[in-house]
């Protein structure tokens, strides 16, 4: 009997673990915007609206419109910060019951000239962190996404400060779980921060579950707080996963090297290395 209610509690203990470890069911967006479609006078307005206070780059696809010779291919245009774009196309005798649009978005204007200027390192003054992984790791450092890329040994509920003056275009706080698998990449919780000045945006990655202290339309200061830091989504364990990044023609954002202030670029850091914010 008592082998058996031994057995009862491994199961007990275990199975609520396991179902902790299974992957989300829903991925989340970083932010959310609008877009209204019209058809008269035979012509065809799409509007999407960029509440961000960064501009955003649109490319816009319809299967039944190409197929009616109305487009070539996908349609590209910009928004600017906290503004609307629209599309008109002269459509005539359209079914719009039949018209559904395949919308893609990145951050940002590739046309921009980037002014780096150097960063505040991202946790709070008199604070020491290890580096857990450099500039092209290979864990997870190893694609144009993240190759410059810094991760910290900042354990869970250690605060994460904000690197320069921006504003928050990009937040995801509900995820609760991580794990050292691939397939976890997408459901980190992360903070997206535009800083207009330079031009660059800088991430911080695998916030503890409702560890953002901002929101998306958020200005921040340097050195502000902003959150705090886990091990969501794809992760070894406990740290603060630290990005910049700038927009890439035809593509979305890619990795840069950077300088945080008092002459520390960032690769010259290396793995075990001690970083103090003096």
């Amino acid at each position: 009997m008592k082998f058996y209610q031994s057995i009862f509690f491994i199961l007990l203990f275990c199975f609520p673990f396991y179902k902790a470890q299974d992957l989300p069911k829903v991925k989340l967006n970083q932010f959310r915007n609008s877009y209204a479609q019209d058809y008269k006078n035979d012509t065809l307005s799409l509007k999407i609206e960029d509440p961000l206070s960064c501009p955003l780059r649109i490319r816009v696809f319809s299967d039944y419109l190409k197929s009616e010779n109305l487009i070539d291919d996908t349609l590209k245009v910009m928004a600017n910060e906290n503004s609307f774009a629209e599309i008109k196309i002269f459509a005539k005798n359209i079914n719009i019951e039949k018209i559904k649009f395949n919308i893609n978005q990145a951050f940002g204007d590739d046309r921009k000239v980037i002014k780096q200027n150097d960063l505040a390192l991202p946790f709070p003054k008199g604070k020491t962190y290890n580096i857990m992984q450099s500039n092209k790791g290979s864990f997870s450092h190893d694609d144009d996404y993240n190759k410059y890329a810094v991760d910290f040994d900042m354990k869970t509920g250690d605060t994460i400060t904000s690197a320069d003056d921006g504003f928050v275009v990009g937040v995801i706080k509900d995820y609760e779980f991580g794990k050292d698998d691939k397939k976890w990449a997408p459901y980190s919780n992360f903070i997206t921060i535009y800083h207009p000045k330079s031009g660059l945006f800088t991430q911080y990655v695998h916030l503890k579950k409702d560890g953002s202290f901002v929101k998306v339309g958020d200005a921040v200061k340097r050195d502000q707080p902003i959150g705090l830091s886990g091990a969501t989504g794809f992760a070894s364990g406990e740290h603060l996963h630290f990005n910049v990044l700038v927009p890439e023609k035809g593509k979305t954002l890619r990795s840069v090297p950077f300088s945080f202030e008092n002459d520390l670029p960032s690769q010259s850091l290396k793995k075990n290395m001690k970083v103090t914010n003096k």
